[in-house]
């Protein structure tokens, strides 16, 4: 069996994978082991110049986990209530600062496919940042220190809570999210379940405080610790065209929309994987 052509884009994070249809299930089914070694090893693997229709993408993606009707702000497909249509003309979304995806409950995606349908003339990549990269790097004392720290995690910001105000049941919906996703501890470094490596796992997005030290510790801890993701040596950055696929670990990187490509329209497709 012929191995599959893989391009590191960077030493620590990224690679595109090339000479695979994403929408060939005898093809995924002969290299999917392949497939899922590399998402973990590399933490984001690329596609390009893919034909893929809602129940091709959805397939393709329980390769790497189990998938779930959406529940997100977002729409749905109508040909697939598993997948999100993401519709934007690069106005502010929340998604331009550096995040894991809902880390704020208690089991967060596995991972997500995102399948770009249009794209703009320029503009409109995407990042991500290696946070066991991010881990490795820090000083073995350091590392010691905040092994067994944990943070609280909420959803209550300002980019989910704009969209929480703008529904019509805005007060219903606000005490129906609060009750269901109350405020979460979690491990300020987390070991991967796969992988085995350990990562930071504090973002900007939705890590309010670090238990167990003062306010003033707490928020040096977790503006250097969420910054992390901003170091250039930890990231990739990828130019979307259509029919380009990215499929991500949620549980090793952060992630950051580039919102540079108002006015023209962007439309994608993602899967939430669990």
């Amino acid at each position: 069996m012929a191995n599959l052509d893989i391009e590191h884009l960077t030493p620590a994070i990224g690679s595109v994978i090339h000479g695979i249809d994403l929408a060939d299930k005898a093809a995924i089914d002969r290299y999917g082991e392949e497939l899922r070694r590399v998402f973990v090893e590399r933490q984001v693997i690329f596609f390009r110049d893919q034909k893929l229709d809602p129940h091709a993408q959805v397939a393709f993606s329980r390769l790497f986990g189990d998938v779930r009707p959406v529940s997100s702000t977002f729409p749905s497909h109508p040909d697939n209530p598993h997948l999100e249509i993401l519709q934007s003309k690069g106005t502010r979304t929340g998604t331009d600062v550096w995040h894991a995806d809902l880390t704020w409950q208690k089991d967060p995606p596995i991972g997500a496919c995102l399948y770009a349908v249009n794209v703009p003339p320029a503009g409109g990549d995407t990042m991500w940042a290696s946070m066991t990269a991010a881990y490795d790097a820090l000083d073995e004392k350091f590392r010691a220190y905040i092994d067994d720290m944990t943070a609280i995690h909420d959803w209550e910001g300002p980019e989910l809570m704009a969209g929480v105000r703008a529904s019509p049941d805005a007060q219903q919906r606000y005490n129906d999210m609060r009750k269901r996703f109350p405020p979460i501890e979690q491990p300020v470094v987390k070991v991967h379940p796969e992988s085995g490596r350990r990562l930071i796992y504090v973002n900007t997005l939705y890590t309010t405080r670090i238990v167990g030290v003062t306010r003033a510790e707490s928020s040096a801890l977790t503006n250097f610790l969420s910054g992390l993701s901003s170091v250039p040596e930890w990231q990739v950055r990828f130019r979307w065209q259509p029919g380009s696929v990215a499929v991500w670990d949620n549980r090793a990187v952060q992630h950051y929309a580039v919102n540079d490509y108002h006015p023209y329209p962007r439309l994608m497709h993602r899967v939430t994987v669990y």
